[in-house]
């Protein structure tokens, strides 16, 4: 991938949590530990959409790197594409997180977690799992009448006469912009 596409994410993980990302076998073709970090967390995309969206606040409490106060630290350097940065700068900054490492270090916790419940079956029982998050989004998703009356409601509500309401697009800029 070009560099130029990549943020470097330098934080630190302890040292056991990187020797057992090392020794997994479904990372063989990897060599470094930054593609490790990188592909488990392309693989968990749809979980870090899913707890940007449904996570509880974090009050930026500090999490501990280990358990083990003793146990040795190391240096982490991920070479992240830039839209998965953002994903995770985004629920640092919603889910109120004290750090984004704190984010990436939990996220890979759950992949070894997984990984030591499912074994070999992992990537599938992931896959599964998306699958029925995607079905579960669909049955919930709001109509186009639903969220008219939604924003009719919100609209209502807003204080003044001059009211501005703007519609923003999948980038977070400004889309649209009504004066009501």
């Amino acid at each position: 991938m070009v560099l130029s596409k990549l943020h470097e994410f330098h934080f630190v993980i302890a040292k056991s949590m990187r020797n057992s990302l090392k020794e997994q076998y479904i990372f063989k073709g990897l060599v470094t530990i930054s593609d490790i970090i990188v592909k488990i967390l392309t693989i968990l995309a749809p979980v870090i959409k899913r707890e940007h969206n449904w996570g509880e606040q974090r009050m930026s409490r500090y999490m501990y790197v280990s358990p083990d106060p003793k146990e040795k630290r190391i240096h982490v350097h991920a070479y992240l594409p830039r839209k998965l940065y953002r994903e995770l700068k985004l629920i640092h900054q919603d889910l109120n997180s004290f750090s984004i490492a704190q984010i990436v270090r939990g996220l890979l916790d759950v992949f070894l977690g997984l990984l030591d419940e499912y074994g070999e079956n992992v990537l599938q029982e992931l896959e599964n799992m998306f699958e029925r998050w995607k079905k579960d989004t669909k049955a919930e998703r709001l109509t186009m009448r639903q969220h008219l009356r939604q924003l009719w409601i919100i609209v209502q509500h807003l204080p003044g006469k001059n009211r501005l309401l703007t519609l923003y697009d999948r980038h977070f800029s400004p889309f649209w912009r009504f004066r009501l």
